[in-house]
């Protein structure tokens, strides 16, 4: 058990029940008719470390809930795929089983189109969350005695957490603060990834860049203050209330182009500089949570997956890269065909979900 953020989370045992072998997770994963954005996902997840323990030590079992929407299958396709990814033996695999469960809940998963790797990201994890939702959150005192962000934390959860929730999901807080009288007003919302906005006047950006565009205060028209019973100019400003293991931050590249007669989207083909290693993120923590999100003032997070999209919306293509911490090399994972990669290569303009982790490394020697 490590403490991240405050918060306790129970990991893997540290050891693996499939033994050392050349290629494991270096297995590529077939296109079953535009997948790609499925492969892309998949490898991110397969190389979240204390995921994939969890799902290869057959943790998940002992936590599956039959009692959801899904009855706890996406959560034993997902182990299936991982599985397969590690064994070491193979080249590639078809991963049609969960393939088609993912199609049988959401249609338009379960065709031939090109669907938005990102979307389906957000659909897996809460999926996945809700197939292993048997963990009790504890609490010391009662519900409403606990400081709003973590009252809100339990309602969110409806009282039972996972261990895909206690990795990563974090929570945001937005705060308003009237202008003319200075009433502030708090909520809170958990995310399982933050989508931040690229600039429309650079080509070239930094991630600290989007991260201030998305963290700066705003100000709101015609805000309903309580104090003031009347309608006010506010500021909106938003701020991290609790800091997940796993960060996943999404880039929208995806745009409705306002000068066409229909709908029409477009691509933002910003090069996006971001950091493999040392990604602060204590800037963007709320003042009020700082003490609770202590811990990680001296922690950093560290990258170990990229999915990427090329191409435009009508035709693209995407692909992960990934860091193999049993190899301890970034690869390439292009569908079938896995190939190793400079990590001077991995920052690029087809980046379209970045993959954090603040979590404590194994050596690959106690693997």
């Amino acid at each position: 058990m490590v403490v991240v953020a405050g918060y306790k989370i129970r990991l893997p045992h540290y050891q693996l029940l499939i033994p050392y072998k050349k290629g494991r997770g270096l297995t590529g994963l077939k296109n079953l008719g535009n997948t790609c954005y499925m492969n892309s996902i998949l490898q991110c997840l397969s190389n979240t470390t204390f995921l994939n323990e969890y799902f290869l030590e057959e943790q998940f079992k002992q936590n599956l809930n039959r009692n959801n929407k899904t009855q706890g299958r996406i959560a034993e396709e997902v182990a299936a795929v991982i599985k397969a990814l590690w064994t070491g033996q193979y080249k590639c695999i078809a991963s049609k089983n969960l393939r088609f469960v993912v199609g049988q809940y959401e249609r338009q998963f379960g065709g031939i189109e090109q669907q938005d790797s990102h979307e389906l990201l957000t659909i897996l994890m809460d999926w996945l969350h809700s197939d292993l939702q048997t963990v009790p959150i504890e609490i010391d005192t009662s519900l409403e005695n606990l400081p709003a962000s973590e009252r809100a934390w339990v309602e969110y959860f409806k009282g039972k957490e996972s261990y895909v929730a206690q990795l990563s999901y974090g929570q945001i807080k937005s705060m308003v603060k009237c202008v003319r009288c200075g009433k502030e007003s708090a909520t809170y919302e958990s995310f399982s990834s933050l989508s931040l906005d690229l600039p429309s006047d650079a080509n070239r950006c930094d991630l600290s860049d989007c991260l201030d565009m998305y963290f700066n205060g705003e100000r709101i028209m015609g805000w309903n203050c309580p104090q003031c019973k009347s309608s006010q100019v506010a500021i909106k400003k938003l701020d991290i209330s609790r800091l997940p293991s796993i960060l996943v931050i999404h880039f929208k590249r995806f745009y409705a182009d306002p000068e066409a007669l229909s709908t029409v989207y477009k691509k933002k083909q910003n090069y996006v500089k971001f950091p493999l290693t040392d990604l602060d993120m204590s800037p963007h923590v709320a003042p009020s949570e700082k003490t609770r999100n202590h811990k990680l003032k001296s922690r950093r997070y560290h990258l170990y997956g990229v999915s990427n999209h090329y191409g435009s919306m009508e035709s693209g293509h995407y692909t992960a890269f990934c860091r193999n911490k049993l190899h301890n090399k970034w690869y390439k994972y292009d569908d079938h065909t896995v190939s190793s990669l400079d990590k001077s290569d991995v920052c690029s303009s087809a980046a379209y979900i970045l993959f954090y982790s603040v979590l404590p490394e194994r050596n690959p020697s106690d693997m």
